[in-house]
């Protein structure tokens, strides 16, 4: 658990990092079914609401996802659930590789004069 030292919040976040390595020219058909699987994670019980998907400026091949969640438990029952896996498995027919990980926020710092960007 971490707490905001500005505010004294309790910012307890879970992440899910994704690696994908997607098959050659299926880059463009991945992404548009990525935006599937991200509207419906984003729409469950305990996200945070937002995922975003990066492209590897190195290898256009390679992206990389991150969402987040309230709780750990929220998280390990949408991943063991039968949608999240037929979902993932659509995702895998357009992939070579893929991997994922669930993360722990340990710390955070922000510049308060500074605005977020979306």
């Amino acid at each position: 658990m971490v707490r905001d030292s500005s505010r004294g919040n309790i910012l307890a976040k879970i992440f899910t990092v994704y690696s994908w390595t997607v098959k050659h020219g299926r880059g463009q058909e991945f992404v548009e079914a990525w935006k599937g699987f991200a509207l419906w994670a984003i729409s469950q019980k305990g996200s945070s609401g937002s995922t975003r998907l990066f492209r590897d400026l190195d290898d256009p091949t390679h992206f990389m996802s991150v969402d987040s969640w309230e709780k750990e438990e929220l998280l390990e029952s949408i991943r063991e659930g039968m949608e999240y896996g037929r979902r993932i498995d659509d995702l895998r027919k357009l992939l070579y590789n893929f991997a994922s990980w669930p993360l722990e926020l340990e710390a955070e710092e922000r510049d308060s004069a500074r605005t977020s960007r979306d």
